[in-house]
């Protein structure tokens, strides 16, 4: 790993902060996510086969760009071979649930992950409470080193709305799992169109009856920018509703960051991943926004900002998912209580320590990535 050129003394001082506050002791939280579930099968591009068993990969997303461009101007059929790198369960409420359970918290679980619940999921999640309210999507995810291409059919997912979640889960039997949680997980906005009516209902039907409701709403919107106008002026209008209720946390990687200004209409004052954060936070109008990227992270409140750069990992093992990972970091960080600059630190170690081995990390393996990381800033 190598630092990033020019490190700024913001970033040293959040990852030695981190450093100084981070144990590897297991968590007592509970923490409760919702309401997707994704059968995700890693796959890598042929280029070439150069003999039976031996084969070269299309190693950049704009290489396969110009491969259809070039069958396009050809008018012509482009055939393309792929390989099955592997099956994982994914998904905002997996993802989650994998890593924060890895580090012994509690997660209670809501999504699609079939009926019976497949094979796939229980195999993974057995010892945590899970409810299923429908069948999952599935993802063919493809990475390269300047991308990734993701080709998804949707799960129940697509169709839940505050009426079937009544049907398939019950409010009573939510609410009574919002009693139970200290941190609770909603994603993706992107997969989920009616969630806006979801979190209305939140806000207004269910928080008022609780008697010890969750200290943190984290929110993933994911990509929202294939949403219509009108949904995403009914997503911000409810986030607002359910920040005043509870604080909310919302989290994107700066292309869904810069979707989210363009359509509030905002505009930042700087390119900086701190500018888009705290632009973003004023337009949607929670109480944090936080906003991640390959060279820097950013988190902004009302009285509370930082901004620190991450670490380069020359040899990724893996890039999708690398997101939900850094907001795994950010779930822990702000149950712990960490600031600003601590929460976003531990966001990248987990990122990065993620990336680098294809495996979501353990608190040992948090710990180690974050001495490296204190030594190379």
């Amino acid at each position: 790993m190598t630092a990033r050129e020019g490190t700024t003394s913001e970033t040293r001082e959040s990852v030695r902060s981190c450093r100084e506050r981070f144990s590897t002791e297991p968590r007592d939280h509970t923490v409760l996510f919702g309401f997707d579930g994704i059968v995700d099968t890693v796959r890598e591009m042929i280029a070439e086969r150069e003999s039976k068993s031996s084969v070269s990969l299309i190693r950049e997303l704009e290489s396969l760009g110009e491969k259809i461009n070039d069958s396009v101007a050809s008018e012509t059929s482009l055939a393309i071979e792929w390989r099955d790198c592997g099956t994982r369960t994914g998904g905002h409420v997996c993802h989650l649930s994998r890593a924060l359970g890895n580090w012994g918290l509690d997660p209670h679980m809501v999504g699609t992950f079939g009926n019976p619940m497949r094979s796939e999921f229980e195999s993974v999640f057995a010892e945590y409470a899970t409810y299923s309210i429908g069948d999952p999507g599935t993802t063919d995810a493809v990475e390269f080193n300047d991308g990734k291409l993701l080709l998804t059919e949707a799960g129940d997912y697509r169709e839940l709305d505050w009426e079937t979640l009544d049907e398939r889960l019950g409010h009573d039997r939510l609410a009574d799992l919002l009693e139970q949680a200290d941190l609770f997980g909603v994603g993706y906005w992107s997969m989920i169109p009616s969630l806006p009516g979801i979190l209305h209902a939140l806000a207004e039907d269910v928080w008022p009856t609780l008697s010890d409701p969750p200290s943190h709403v984290f929110f993933d919107p994911a990509d929202i920018r294939h949403l219509p106008g009108t949904q995403l002026t009914d997503g911000f209008e409810a986030l607002r509703a359910l920040n005043r209720q509870v604080p909310v946390t919302l989290s994107a990687n700066r292309g869904e960051t810069e979707a989210l200004l363009e359509s509030g209409g905002g505009s930042a004052a700087g390119d900086s991943m701190l500018d888009l954060a705290t632009a973003a936070r004023d337009v949607v109008g929670v109480d944090t926004v936080v906003s991640h990227g390959a060279r820097a992270s950013a988190m902004a409140t009302e009285d509370d900002q930082a901004s620190v750069e991450t670490l380069h990992v020359e040899e990724p093992e893996i890039v999708t998912s690398s997101g939900d990972h850094f907001n795994a970091g950010v779930c822990l960080g702000l149950l712990e209580g960490f600031d600003a600059g601590e929460t976003t630190a531990l966001g990248n170690v987990v990122a990065g320590q993620f990336i680098r081995t294809g495996k979501s990390p353990t608190l040992a393996e948090v710990d180690t990535f974050l001495d490296e990381y204190s030594d190379h800033v």
